[in-house]
């Protein structure tokens, strides 16, 4: 997979130089603020992050013609509080084109979810008009991290940092993060354990905000999580298969 990442950032770097889309970037205001986006949610009304997912490792192809723009205006008009992108295009048939449409047709944060592992990477979010990207605490070391949080909140977004247990905590938490997303889904198994971002959370400082992902499909899902303290959720597959997707947020945050 690092490979693959890296293949794909020096073919991007060749068709636009880094030095061009840091300047673009740069030049670029900020947008809605992911944080407080995050910060907005309670126990009577938790947030759903919404995903734009057209595939992944374990489902394969999930609805690979899904169109961003309409799905990021469903979304939003649903009561979404954020929207997330996936922009892997071996994996997750996704793409920074599909990123930019969702910027374009929202005014809610929109999060880049990919396999960071440059700041180039994290320039191309900003070009395309995101508020936050995700950095996974396994992906990176230390250093990494620090520097791409540091990267990301100066060019005006707030990073999801990655973790799916206890003893990655301290490195998320060391590194600066503030938004914390914890992954039900083991990345090496691939297997979801539904009760790993209610355990984990417990560990995590008052002034962090949690973000639940994988495997939440149910206002059951949401209610467990939100009695022990989450009160955001990161929900993809769900969402994207809904037949109705006003009626399947109802059902998700009714009596959460």
């Amino acid at each position: 997979m690092a490979r693959i990442k890296q293949d794909a950032v020096a073919r991007n770097r060749r068709t636009l130089p880094l030095a061009v889309l840091r300047k673009e970037a740069e030049k670029l205001p900020a947008r809605a603020d992911f944080h407080k986006a995050m910060a907005q949610s309670t126990s009577l009304d938790p947030g759903i992050i919404a995903e734009i997912k057209k595939a992944s490792p374990s489902k394969k192809d999930i609805c690979p013609d899904l169109d961003p723009h309409a799905y990021t205006r469903d979304c939003e008009k649903a009561g979404a509080r954020a929207i997330s992108v996936l922009t892997e295009q071996v994996y997750f048939k996704g793409s920074l084109k599909d990123l930019k449409t969702a910027c374009t047709a929202t005014r809610l944060p929109v999060l880049r979810k990919d396999f960071i592992i440059s700041a180039y990477q994290i320039y191309e979010a900003k070009q395309a008009g995101a508020s936050s990207v995700l950095l996974i605490t396994t992906l990176l070391s230390r250093n990494q991290q620090a520097d791409y949080t540091v990267l990301a909140r100066d060019l005006g977004m707030e990073p999801l940092v990655e973790i799916s247990s206890e003893w990655e905590c301290e490195q998320a938490l060391g590194t600066g993060a503030k938004v914390v997303g914890i992954n039900n889904r083991n990345l090496a198994t691939l297997e979801v354990d539904p009760d790993t971002a209610l355990r984990v959370a417990g560990v995590l400082p008052p002034d962090i905000l949690p973000v639940a992902a994988s495997g939440i499909s149910c206002r059951q899902d949401i209610k467990k999580a939100v009695d022990t303290g989450i009160y955001n959720f990161l929900v993809g597959e769900s969402i994207v298969l809904a037949t109705d997707r006003r009626a399947f947020f109802r059902s998700l945050l009714q009596d959460a």
